[in-house]
């Protein structure tokens, strides 16, 4: 009887969303509206139904959600790849397109590692004991499983010489697909160098390269299409993801973590301010540019996809006065490298707690540097893997002979925790775009 009365309040809702939209309710209102129903009735479900009851009902709503993601999965690849090229057939000067890329790369990195020394002090100051945690055998099991495969065994265990000749794609069919780790990086390559070719054609061979130019712009607008079109149900699949996260979740396990959960947002927080001041320092006064991106940063934190959130990204970057040219390239490489939130801050926070249970003071010159030229190295290393944020603090925990295991305990409130990460992720594209166009002299101060 309760799990039929919950089907029924959760369909409630969904037709309550789907009237708000012929309402003309904004996106952005009922996207954050399904977030704090679905945690409402994730929360008043977990305590009325027995497990069995809220496994069936995560299963069966969560349908809505898991098809959401994969549709999102399955447009991210063609997406980025057209928008990379994108970025070639948008530009002006092409004795530039180099210094954009690696300005856009190298930004990326060095915040990667900023972040990350944000994360060891705020992980620091937060006398969290690392030692009080009880490791479970299935948190020990876990990390441990995390480590074999990208420390112990596999292309991540490569050396960084051999990381970076691995990443480039021998078969940019194959990593179309998505199935290798560093498949993101492969498409990004690939595209790349026929932006390049795009480039070298442009002036010799107007027909073709024109014929060129113009199909990518037809794909260009039809993936868009495609992407608005599976953005535009977003609220149902918030809604349902929200319901199902918490009713499988262990509630009193979250509380306990509360505070690594409070630390690691005050931490993400940090990082949004310094974001925030870079973007004042290339052009973009920060609350001209918050009134502009919140329905962006909004939508990436609700959904924690920040291949989903990329079109918005790019063309909120439009508004900004950002060219094409820049900001196609800078989102694409956002999704696949220098995540400030996921490599930066979170294995940052992880670092400073285990180095104390090993009688290490991470605020150390030495150490804090070193950590956080690991991270910046991290976070180029694990483009393209999933549940990026645990993966690269068990990597740069190995790279600097910390245990692992503790990072076992925080799985429990990484899903919560990662909503933050995806949108300072998104973010740092935003600055990336923004130096680029600072040291292109390209002015954003007019931007209103």
């Amino acid at each position: 009887m309760l799990l039929a009365v919950s089907f029924l309040i959760v369909v409630a809702s969904l037709a309550g969303l789907i009237y708000l939209k012929r309402k003309k309710w904004s996106f952005s209102k009922r996207v954050v509206l399904a977030m704090a129903v679905g945690i409402i009735l994730g929360l008043i479900f977990n305590q009325m139904l027995s497990n069995g009851q809220g496994a069936v009902l995560s299963d069966w709503i969560g349908i809505i959600g898991s098809v959401y993601v994969k549709l999102l999965q399955m447009i991210a690849i063609p997406l980025i790849f057209v928008c990379v090229l994108l970025a070639f057939t948008k530009i002006e000067i092409k004795t530039n397109v180099l210094k954009v890329g690696m300005t856009i790369i190298g930004t990326l990195i060095v915040t990667a590692g900023i972040a990350g020394m944000v994360g060891i002090i705020t992980g620091y100051f937060s006398n969290i004991d690392g030692n009080s945690f009880n490791i479970s055998q299935t948190a020990l099991h876990s990390a441990n499983e995390i480590q074999k495969s990208y420390v112990s065994g596999g292309e991540q265990t490569l050396t960084m010489p051999q990381k970076i000749i691995a990443i480039f794609p021998s078969n940019p069919f194959f990593d179309l697909t998505g199935q290798r780790p560093s498949a993101t990086l492969g498409v990004v390559i690939f595209a790349f160098f026929l932006g390049v070719a795009y480039l070298k054609i442009k002036d010799k061979k107007v027909k073709e390269a024109k014929l060129f130019k113009d199909i990518l712009d037809s794909a260009y607008e039809i993936i868009m299409s495609v992407v608005r079109l599976f953005i535009s149900y977003a609220p149902y699949a918030v809604l349902t993801i929200m319901i199902a996260t918490i009713v499988n979740n262990d509630v009193s396990a979250v509380v306990k973590l509360a505070k690594f959960f409070a630390v690691a947002y005050i931490g993400l927080f940090v990082v949004f301010l310094i974001q925030l001041l870079i973007l004042a320092i290339c052009g973009l006064p920060p609350v001209r540019y918050l009134q502009k991106a919140f329905p962006v940063l909004s939508f990436a934190f609700i959904t924690a996809s920040s291949a989903g959130s990329m079109p918005m990204n790019i063309e909120m970057q439009d508004d900004l006065q950002i060219p094409r040219s820049v900001s196609s390239l800078a989102a694409s490489f956002a999704t696949s490298m220098g995540m400030n939130g996921c490599a930066g801050v979170y294995p940052g926070i992880i670092i400073a707690i285990v180095a104390m249970t090993q009688n290490i003071n991470p605020l150390t010159p030495q150490f804090l540097l070193y950590a956080g030229f690991i991270i910046a190295m991290t976070s180029f290393g694990i483009a393209g893997t999933g549940g990026g944020g645990t993966v690269a603090t068990i990597i740069s925990l190995s790279a600097l002979g910390l245990p692992v295991g503790l990072v076992g305990v925080f799985i429990a409130v990484e899903p919560l925790i990662d909503m933050g990460r995806t949108a300072i992720n998104l973010n740092g594209g935003v600055v990336a775009s923004a130096v680029t166009c600072k040291i292109n002299r390209i002015r954003l101060s007019q931007v209103k």
